[in-house]
C-alpha cells in the first residue's frame, strides 16, 4: 500500500476516535452541552440539508430514546433539553423520527459553552 494512503487513512481513524471521545466521554458536561455536542455530529455526520433553506439540516430516524441510551441521560432530561433546544434557543424542530437543525450556528455555540 503506498504510503500517503496508509497516512490518510490514520489520520481519518484519529479524527474518527477524537470525534466519538468527545461525543461520548463528556459524562461531566451539562445535559444541555451533550445533546447539542452529539446533535451537531449527526448533523455534520448524517444531516441531509434541506431545500429550499440549506441551512437547515434533517437527522432522518432520530428517536429520543436512542439519545438517552447514547448519551445515558434520563427520558424526562432529553425532553427537557430538546424542549428548550426548540423553544428556548430555536435552534432545533422535532418530528415523528425526524429532527431539523435549524440553526446549526446557535447548535455548535451551545455544544461548547452550555
Amino acid at each position: 500500500m503506498y504510503p500517503q494512503v496508509q497516512l490518510a487513512l490514520l489520520r481519518s481513524l484519529e479524527d474518527r476516535n477524537r470525534t466519538d471521545e468527545k461525543i461520548y466521554l463528556m459524562t461531566g458536561r451539562s445535559p444541555l452541552a451533550r445533546v447539542a455536542t452529539l446533535l451537531t455530529h449527526l448533523a455534520d455526520t448524517a444531516g441531509i440539508k434541506t431545500p429550499p433553506a440549506p441551512d437547515r439540516i434533517t437527522i432522518n430516524g432520530l428517536r429520543q430514546s436512542d439519545i438517552t441510551r447514547t448519551l445515558q441521560l434520563g427520558k424526562s432530561t432529553v425532553e427537557n433539553v430538546l424542549h428548550r433546544l426548540r423553544v428556548d434557543h430555536e435552534a432545533i424542530d422535532s418530528r415523528y423520527r425526524q429532527l431539523v437543525v435549524m440553526d446549526p450556528r446557535a447548535l455548535e455555540h451551545i455544544s461548547s459553552t452550555a
